[in-house]
């Protein structure tokens, strides 16, 4: 019993489909341990960031480059970003938020403990 050429072509297709699929596979896990690892430097450099702050503030230092509201020039900038469509949390950075939903975690991120002591 011998193929038919319908059946080879048909094979060959799968075979190309499955190769293909199986590059994609290997480009997604490549591109999600980048994502791992990017996200694991920025947690890093958040806490070591923190720890400077908190450094400083034992030495006197204070941030006084804040705004009307309140919030620093660089949480002034996350919010700017977020009015013009971008998430700025974790979770979604830099993607478009769609038809201007609202997202909790940019919020979080914004302003943080700034609303919460304005609704007290």
């Amino acid at each position: 019993m011998g193929e038919t050429m319908a059946e080879k072509d048909l094979y060959d297709e799968f075979e190309t489909i499955s190769n293909q699929l199986n590059n994609l596979n290997d480009r997604l896990e490549s591109l999600k341990e980048q994502l791992s690892k990017s996200l694991e430097e920025k947690e890093e450099l958040e806490m070591e960031n923190h720890n400077l702050r908190k450094h400083l503030e034992k030495l006197g230092y204070e941030d006084k480059d804040y705004g009307a509201n309140g919030l620093s020039t660089s949480r002034l900038n996350l919010e700017k970003l977020y009015r013009k469509g971008f998430h700025v949390c974790q979770q979604f950075y830099g993607s478009h938020r769609k038809e201007d939903e609202e997202c909790v975690f940019c919020y979080g991120v914004i302003y943080g403990n700034h609303e919460k002591k304005s609704k007290k």
